[in-house]
């Protein structure tokens, strides 16, 4: 398979994880985290967690997406997901009732950033990890 091919691949992954992880993000920095706060006390973590979501939801995908490091925001993005599926605390096979997993977008996320941490971010970055 030709570089290129790959190189643009992992741009594709790169943008789409990033933007759709951005979106979430802005819109706790507009809207807050009482959210975010209220279902960690919840599950018995400090409200002060919540404010990791700034860290995997903004910092993490700006890292992504500009590729400074890919790399480490990919690994932030993974501890975000995890977090994020401890908290829902929805059986991981659960089905929607069209069939479809009920974390199917929290597994896409997952398996990008996967796939970033193992291959890098490629050719098209600024800084390489």
């Amino acid at each position: 398979m030709n570089m290129i091919n790959i190189n643009f691949g992992l741009l594709f992954i790169r943008l789409g994880l990033g933007v759709c992880l951005l979106m979430h993000g802005i819109f706790k920095l507009t809207h807050g985290i009482d959210g975010v706060k209220s279902m960690l006390v919840a599950r018995g973590i400090p409200d002060l967690v919540a404010y990791g979501a700034y860290v995997g939801e903004v910092l993490a995908p700006a890292m992504i997406i500009i590729g400074v490091f890919c790399r480490i925001g990919a690994l932030l993005v993974i501890a975000n997901v995890l977090m994020i599926i401890y908290v829902l605390h929805t059986p991981l096979s659960a089905l929607t009732g069209v069939g479809g997993f009920e974390l199917e977008i929290v597994y896409l996320y997952l398996s990008a950033a996967i796939c970033l941490v193992i291959c890098g971010g490629g050719e098209f970055v600024l800084i390489r990890d």
